[in-house]
């Protein structure tokens, strides 16, 4: 009997204790629809915007055409973004890969946290992830299985969180797969990070982990 529960402890307590360093894993926020989000028509512009964090205002909004591929951001939100060359004050999406830490330290070389050019019209104020035109078809997402990064505003504090592209090779669409964000304002997030199982899953788990091991020990004893 006290070997039975010893047993049980030690492994409930190792499975528990690894888990300890990822708790911080437990404040991403993430949703993966069921089917992907298409950012495809043969013809002109179409919308659909993006309410990551689920209160009703949009983060960005994604145009696409049968040109054109972009993205605004709504707000006072940004995107990590290749800042092109001087004299222009302008910068496009940059696809990131899994792992790219995204935070306010994220400025680094031609990348900057860019929220549009001030002043710019807001119908038309979207920036490139594909483009194409009679020469032939670019831009930084083209082709792209990659991450966008996005700092946004929540109740007045910023947040960090990634979206999840899949952009096509030849035309200018794609779909967005998944996305998430950090519930703690200003904490940072790598892209492509999920929600680790809770302590709570893990205590279930523990607990099945008992019942198994008792019916075992009564089925030896008959």
């Amino acid at each position: 009997m006290h070997r039975f529960f010893l047993t049980t402890f030690l492994i409930a307590s190792a499975w528990l204790g690894l888990v300890q360093p990822g708790r911080a894993q437990g404040t991403i926020a993430y949703y993966r629809p069921d089917t992907p989000i298409p950012l495809f028509t043969s013809g002109f512009a179409q919308y659909y915007s993006l309410d990551m964090d689920g209160d009703v205002t949009p983060e960005l909004t994604f145009s696409y055409s049968f040109q054109f591929l972009g993205v605004r951001y709504e707000a006072h939100n940004r995107v990590l973004s290749e800042m092109l060359p001087f004299p222009s004050q302008s910068g496009v999406p940059q696809p990131l890969p899994a792992g790219f830490p995204l935070g306010a330290t994220s400025d680094s070389g031609d990348l900057r946290w860019f929220a549009g050019i001030p002043g710019a019209d807001y119908d038309t104020d979207f920036y490139g992830l594909a483009i194409c035109v009679s020469s032939g078809c670019g831009g930084n997402f083209l082709g792209q299985h990659a991450y966008m990064g996005v700092e946004f505003e929540r109740g007045g504090a910023v947040h960090y969180g990634w979206v999840l592209l899949n952009v096509a090779s030849h035309y200018p669409s794609g779909t967005i797969e998944a996305w998430a964000w950090e519930t703690r304002p200003g904490v940072p997030i790598c892209a492509g990070a999920v929600p680790e199982p809770s302590t709570w899953a893990l205590l279930v788990g523990g607990g099945v982990l008992m019942v198994w091991f008792r019916r075992k020990r009564n089925e030896r004893r008959g």
